[in-house]
């Protein structure tokens, strides 16, 4: 929680007396939809105090320097900074800056295939904007990384529909997840809340790697996945997406954004969505995946000052599924003798807010403050078992930050408060719980123009459960060349758990289940390296990623399904547990708009269950990935085709059961493979697209399916997909 109030905060810098002759300029944003002036972007002579800011038309004046060449430096947060020798007395400069999206001390640009790691960043990052996410039919954030090797989805269970993603080896619970550097995804919404984010509201997604700045807490133990929303003044005067498949899949987004004035924006989200149709493609009897509703609403209102600037956003969500058996109705109520049934209902509200000052008296200091207030209730019944679950959460961020020396040293320093209540039940008993979490931190950030960079960082949480959390982070960048960048990175990450929220494995099934006692913090490590090269190949750009990190835990709270195929045990680690992931990825662009990516990804996960340690369930070790995106002159058509490969999986033992409901001990090899074409006009899109070409389903999801009251019913063993091929259609209306 942090950085990106930096985004819309620190909007001017030092405006000072202009005396001589002057020089005169424009500042604009580089994009597709025109130039548009930058209101309030810094602009001086480097290695001086003499500077200025562009006003509301992007326009500058500034005095000419004492001598000629000198440097130019324009800046904007939230875009590429830029440094121009201006040689001689120019009467005006034309300066176009390209945007980016802030993340801590990261810095993420935006490419225009899409996606890209960058260069500059300490932080092993990437970035995935509003294009890359029209590549394919991205309903929610849990569709947002069809094109994407850093980060898996996976169903959670065979028969709720929920996804979930997994980074470097683990499950999402590992990677802290944000919405402009606000909670977005943790305790009641850790099972179904990636199905909570429309994909059109998403304006780009940052991902990074291992831990991130300490100023968002201590929660990022592998990673950390931001989501930046469109803002008022990025956002169309009126945006319409509708989509449906053969699925029964409907749904219809309505946005718009309106800036009053210089002062006063706003701009609203409405999402509709449902599933009517009953889908049984493998004939087990059971829905593939629930008829449901959703209803959606964002309203976000944006106020700018002379040295201030305030947001609130305001999110309200009512979500209902209905699923399992063909023939189950709500009504009627769950009876042994009646058809199997599941009900989940979400009901959410969310404000949050973030104010920015800067101070005017003293260059390059500004204080933010973040607020953030969330109530979750949730209702679920999976057959005879039922949870109940209500969470009251309340965040505070204070944020300071102060460079010198043109940014070669900056400290970041602040004071956060974390509140959470939980209210649960989990068929007759009864789990409440309140954490109350002050906290303080630092970091300071060291620079060597671009050839070098180090952040340092450390904070101490006091937690009114668990005692006290200390978290050291540490990251470092080196570009040997302009093309090349070497980065190292560790640090510690700390969260406690939610064991029925955050895992249908314990409702998804007859199994019993058996906390054996009380359940600790997880803490790990988490250490990585990558290497980033840009070159050419015939002319043409290509670049090479590869990277490797390894997490290990002193606790981590573990489901042992490996006891019996009856039972779950749920303790802490008893030995050991580890994760090494492998990523490489390259992309080229061989002819202009025309685009291929492969990417190949190892994680190799393990950890101590029923006495022994194993390799971690339901974790496939091997991923292929390759994307091939062809756009015509002026974007009029576009063509993007997805395959991958994935490797097995190890399965739990279910040699306990009848012979008849067992399964195989590792999961097959099976390939996925999607197209989207997609046709632009002047103010509309057209796209149809079809998922999983390839027709895979994994056979039998759901062991049992014929007595889902018996004891061996388990419909958590998931590894793959029951839904066939998916033929879609979609239509996108814009007016600017």
């Amino acid at each position: 929680m942090k950085k990106l109030i930096l985004l819309v905060a620190i909007q001017a810098l030092i405006i000072l007396n202009v005396r001589g002759q002057s020089l005169h300029g424009h500042v604009h944003e580089e994009g597709e939809a025109g130039h548009t002036p930058l209101i309030g972007a810094s602009v001086f002579w480097l290695g001086t105090t003499t500077g200025s800011a562009a006003d509301v038309n992007g326009e500058f004046s500034i005095p000419e320097p004492k001598e000629f060449p000198a440097k130019l430096v324009v800046s904007f947060v939230g875009y590429q900074s830029d440094t121009i020798v201006v040689k001689n007395a120019t009467k005006e400069v034309e300066i176009h800056l390209q945007k980016s999206v802030q993340l801590g001390e990261v810095t993420v640009s935006e490419r225009k295939e899409g996606s890209a790691f960058k260069l500059l960043d300490p932080i092993i990052s990437e970035s995935i904007n509003s294009k890359e996410l029209q590549k394919a039919a991205c309903c929610n954030l849990s569709e947002s990384f069809e094109t994407n090797a850093s980060v898996d989805v996976v169903f959670t269970d065979a028969v709720s529909g929920a996804k979930k993603i997994q980074m470097l080896g683990l499950d999402g619970v590992y990677t802290q997840i944000q919405a402009e550097n606000v909670p977005l995804i943790r305790g009641l919404s850790s099972n179904y809340g990636m199905g909570f984010v429309p994909g059109t509201w998403i304006e780009s997604i940052q991902i990074i790697k291992g831990p991130g700045s300490v100023s968002n807490g201590y929660e990022s133990m592998v990673g950390q996945i931001n989501l930046e929303y469109f803002k008022p003044d990025q956002a169309e005067k009126l945006f319409v997406n509708v989509y449906g498949n053969v699925g029964g899949r409907l749904e219809a987004n309505i946005q718009s954004g309106y800036v009053f004035n210089e002062k006063v924006g706003m701009n609203i989200n409405a999402h509709a969505s449902t599933v009517l149709r009953e889908n049984d493609m493998n004939k087990d009897g059971f829905l593939d995946i629930p008829r449901s509703q959703q209803y959606n609403l964002l309203n976000r209102w944006k106020f700018t000052g002379k040295n201030i600037v305030a947001q609130i956003v305001l999110h309200g969500l009512y979500d209902n599924k209905i699923g399992g058996q063909l023939g189950f109705k709500p009504v009627n109520g769950i009876e042994t003798t009646l058809p199997f049934g599941i009900e989940i209902t979400n009901r959410l509200a969310n404000i949050h807010t973030k104010t920015g000052y800067v101070v005017p008296t003293v260059d390059d200091m500004s204080v933010a403050i973040i607020t953030n207030w969330r109530y979750h209730d949730q209702h679920s019944y999976f057959g005879l078992k039922t949870y109940d679950g209500i969470q009251k959460t309340a965040n505070a961020n204070l944020i300071f930050l102060k460079g010198w020396k043109s940014d070669k040293h900056t400290l970041k320093a602040g004071a956060s408060f974390n509140y959470d209540n939980y209210d649960e039940a989990y068929n007759d008993s009864a789990f409440n719980r309140e954490e109350i979490v002050p906290g303080v931190y630092a970091e300071y950030t060291f620079r060597v123009k671009e050839k070098f960079s180090a952040v340092a960082g450390f904070r101490t949480d006091y937690n009114s459960k668990y005692g006290w959390f200390y978290t050291p982070r540490l990251h470092l960048k080196y570009n040997p060349t302009d093309k090349t960048v070497l980065r190292l990175t560790g640090g510690r990450g700390y969260r406690t758990t939610n064991v029925f929220a955050e895992s249908s494995t314990l409702l998804a099934s007859s199994r019993q289940v058996n906390i054996l006692e009380n359940l600790n913090p997880e803490v790990s490590w988490n250490y990585g390296f990558s290497a980033s090269h840009q070159f050419k190949v015939l002319g043409r750009p290509a670049s090479v990623y590869v990277s490797f990190y390894r997490t290990d835990f002193e606790n981590q709270v573990i489901l042992d399904l490996d006891a019996g195929a009856q039972t779950v045990n749920v303790y802490n680690l008893k030995g050991r547990s580890y994760s090494n992931a492998f990523q490489a990825d390259v992309t080229y662009e061989p002819i202009k708009r025309f685009e291929v990516k492969v990417a190949y990804k190892w994680n190799d996960v393990w950890a101590n269950t029923n006495g022994q340690l194993q390799r971690r369930m339901l974790t496939k070790q091997h991923k292929f990935l390759t994307t091939l995106s062809y756009a015509t002159n002026f974007n009029k058509w576009q063509f993007d085709l997805n395959a991958t490969v994935n490797g097995p999986a190890r399965i739990p033992s279910t040699a306990s059961n009848p012979e008849k409901y067992r399964l195989d001990e590792r999961s097959p090899w099976y390939p996925m493979l999607s197209l989207q074409i997609t046709k632009r006009f002047k103010w509309f899109d057209l796209y149809v697209g079809a998922e999983n070409l390839t027709n895979f389903r994994q056979k039998n999801p759901i062991i049992a399916a014929d007595d889902p009251y018996g004891p061996f019913f388990d419909a958590s063993l998931v590894w793959g997909g029951a839904m066939g091929i998916n033929p879609y259609l979609g239509f996108r209306y814009k007016l600017k």
